[in-house]
Formats: structure tokens, sequence, C-alpha cells
């Protein structure tokens, strides 16, 4: 049996106690179909995630690596995880997970990547 659940993305008390706070910010991701482009770092372990949301904003095929950020491997059309054009998915991930690598199948465009729980 498994547990299924809305994709949560973090929230960050600046204050606690207090009404004030923000979500993490999520990583945008410029793209383009002639090579893979990696990520800046995305939220740390640290904060708890073991799911991440991606959002393809282009019109092409979006193929996604994640891995540990500076040991990831570049992501392929072949291999990469596919993300149809202007689709948003949750996948689960390894907590270690800190970045992503992405290449379109076509065209140029923002792939952005938000932490969080819930799948």
């Amino acid at each position: 049996m498994q547990d299924t659940q809305a994709f949560a993305p973090f929230y960050r008390v600046t204050v606690p106690g207090a009404q004030t706070g923000g979500f993490l910010p999520s990583v945008t991701v410029a793209c383009t179909a002639s090579s893979a482009v990696a990520s800046g770092a995305l939220a740390p372990e640290n904060s708890g995630g073991s799911a991440f949301q991606i959002a393809n904003t282009t019109n092409g095929w979006a193929y996604v690596n994640m891995g540990v950020l500076g040991a990831l491997s570049a992501a392929t059309v072949a291999a990469g995880y596919p993300v149809a054009p202007g689709a948003v998915v949750a996948i689960s991930v390894a907590p270690e997970v800190t970045g992503a690598s992405v290449i379109l199948g076509s065209g140029t465009g923002n792939v952005v990547f938000t932490r969080g729980n819930g799948v």
C-alpha cells in the first residue's frame, strides 16, 4: 500500500512564533536543446525534502538528471527523465539530491525545480 499526498513546497519560518516567513526558493534552469545545463544549488538535503516538483515551462520536452551538485552526470535526451511540454510533475528523490541537469528536445526555455514533500 502506498500513501500519496499533495506536493507541499517547504516553508521557512523567519521569526519563530510570528506570522513571517516564506517558501524556500525554487531554482530556474534556463536551458537549450544544444547542450545540457546544470542547475545552481537546489534546496539542501537538510531542508528535509524527499521530493521535487519539476515545472517545464517550455514548448518542448525537457530531459532531467538529478544528483549531487558537482558530481552530477549531464542529462541526455536518451537517458534523462522526460517532462512533457508545459507539464508539472512531482518526483521522489534521495535526500542527498542537491543538483539537476536539463536538456531540451527542442527550443529554449526554463525548467523550474522546487523541493518539498509528497507525490
